[in-house]
């Protein structure tokens, strides 16, 4: 992942923690729009931004998932640090 992309992943990573969903989207199109091999980790951000919607917050299953997309294990700490 591309350092640019990387920064606007980890922001919306955190926003997750935050139940901030504007931010959280907003990052992670920018994360996108950096590097398309983020697919997988966009998609995990946006699943849990239609649980915050929905639900209020963000299920284990869905950080696990945003868990095994992340690529390195400086993002695997910003993962497990905005856990809610």
């Amino acid at each position: 992942m591309e350092r640019q992309a990387r920064l606007f992943a980890e922001e919306a990573i955190i926003a997750l923690g935050r139940l901030d969903v504007a931010n959280a989207r907003t990052s992670i199109a920018q994360a996108f729009d950096a590097d398309h091999t983020i697919g997988a980790v966009a998609d995990a951000v946006y699943l849990a931004c239609a649980e915050i919607e929905e639900d209020k917050g963000v299920s284990t299953s869905t950080w696990n998932t945003l868990a095994d997309a992340v690529d390195s294990a400086e993002l695997l700490a910003v993962v497990e640090a905005s856990r809610s």
